[in-house]
């Protein structure tokens, strides 16, 4: 089913009743072409309310639907010899029409879906859905238009000019070969753009409340400061009384170059907070004895970013568990202190040490059989 879905996506695919019944034309009597691409239409709008239930859309089917009922008012003028030359172009001047006014609907829809009482997936899906529709509709609209002003220029050329070959060509080929190259431009396009979106990081967006409402790509949020909030996952290593740190990337988004933990991370559209936590350890959240425990879950905002912090320590018992972090070292209570403040740490550190420091660092000290003043 996945595998059909994929093919299924291509919102142009809703033009294919159309070209069938263009196709046939050409072989056909009008009339039957146009009961057998009435059938298909119909029988295609069929399957796909069936497959709905699997989150499939092809919106482009209803004005394609639209042009063939239309098209049934010339069969009930009897309009005999023209239907028999002009059906192909007949059903492209309905099909501009029909798409030029849907196209002032778009806004209205949008608004009715975002303001409806569905769930979040369900609106976001269909709005994307709705947007990929009218973005082909909008191709398919101004190429079919171009066609059309291209054969009012040839009807008005000198007879010399003109042949029966090449008003074949432009009143019963060229249509449906646009129709078909479209579909395949359109199937490029998202091959293209699924490739990109694999590679894409897909993050939670979340409300006051803390709860998922939806999805948003990081590079898209990166865009817009502050205004997605997202869950991000955050562990202390804690050794012998001290804290592991290590230097943040120079190309890091937040506080970059700085000195922070060796393991924070976001948690992923559809990943949940514990599965993070095991995937940021990695092979060392697989050592005996290294269990990730919950501190604290607060909202971290700055200029840039807005995130639902979830902080997590590690207190590691031997040198071997230590090597297995990133290339860092060992800070006592005291070094740090010294440099709060001064550019060397992360903001979100430098918000969690108080924390820290008279909890889990404490608790430490005294396990160690230390105190807080001979560090």
């Amino acid at each position: 089913m996945n595998k059909v879905k994929k093919r299924l996506d291509n919102q142009a695919i809703g033009l294919l009743p159309l070209l069938l019944f263009m196709f046939l034309d050409n072989y056909f009597s009008y009339l039957l072409s146009f009961i057998i691409g009435v059938t298909f239409c119909f029988v295609c709008i069929f399957l796909f309310q069936v497959l709905i239930k699997d989150k499939v859309y092809q919106f482009l089917l209803l004005p394609s639907a639209i042009t063939l009922v239309l098209f049934s008012v010339f069969l009930c003028l009897k309009l005999e010899p023209v239907l028999f030359i002009y059906s192909p172009l007949i059903t492209e001047v309905l099909l501009v029409v029909v798409l030029a006014v849907i196209g002032f609907s778009k806004r209205t829809i949008l608004q009715k879906i975002r303001n409806s009482s569905q769930p979040a997936y369900k609106k976001t899906m269909l709005r994307t859905s709705l947007n990929e529709s009218y973005f082909v509709a909008q191709i398919v609209q101004n190429i079919y238009t171009l066609h059309l002003f291209v054969i009012l220029l040839y009807t008005i050329l000198p007879d010399s000019m003109q042949s029966v070959r090449a008003e074949r060509i432009l009143y019963r080929e060229v249509g449906l070969i646009i129709g078909v190259l479209i579909i395949a431009y359109e199937q490029i396009r998202l091959s293209l753009m699924r490739g990109s979106l694999r590679k894409e990081m897909w993050l939670p967006v979340l409300n006051d409340n803390g709860k998922v409402i939806g999805c948003i790509a990081r590079s898209v949020s990166r865009m817009l400061p502050k205004k997605y909030c997202h869950p991000v996952v955050r562990i202390a290593v804690v050794y012998d009384g001290m804290l592991y740190l290590s230097k943040r990337s120079g190309d890091a988004f937040i506080s970059p170059g700085t000195i922070d933990y060796p393991f924070y991370s976001y948690v992923l559209f559809r990943h949940s907070i514990e599965n993070t936590v095991k995937e940021t350890l990695g092979d060392l959240g697989r050592e005996p004895g290294v269990t990730p425990r919950f501190l604290i879950r607060y909202t971290f905002e700055n200029s840039k970013a807005k995130h639902l912090v979830s902080l997590y320590v590690v207190c590691l018992r031997k040198e071997e568990q230590l090597k297995m972090c990133k290339k860092g070292k060992l800070w006592t209570i005291k070094q740090i202190e010294e440099n709060l403040g001064k550019g060397v740490f992360g903001e979100a550190f430098e918000k969690e040490f108080p924390y820290l420091q008279n909890t889990v660092l404490l608790a430490e000290s005294f396990c160690c059989g230390k105190s807080v003043k001979q560090q």
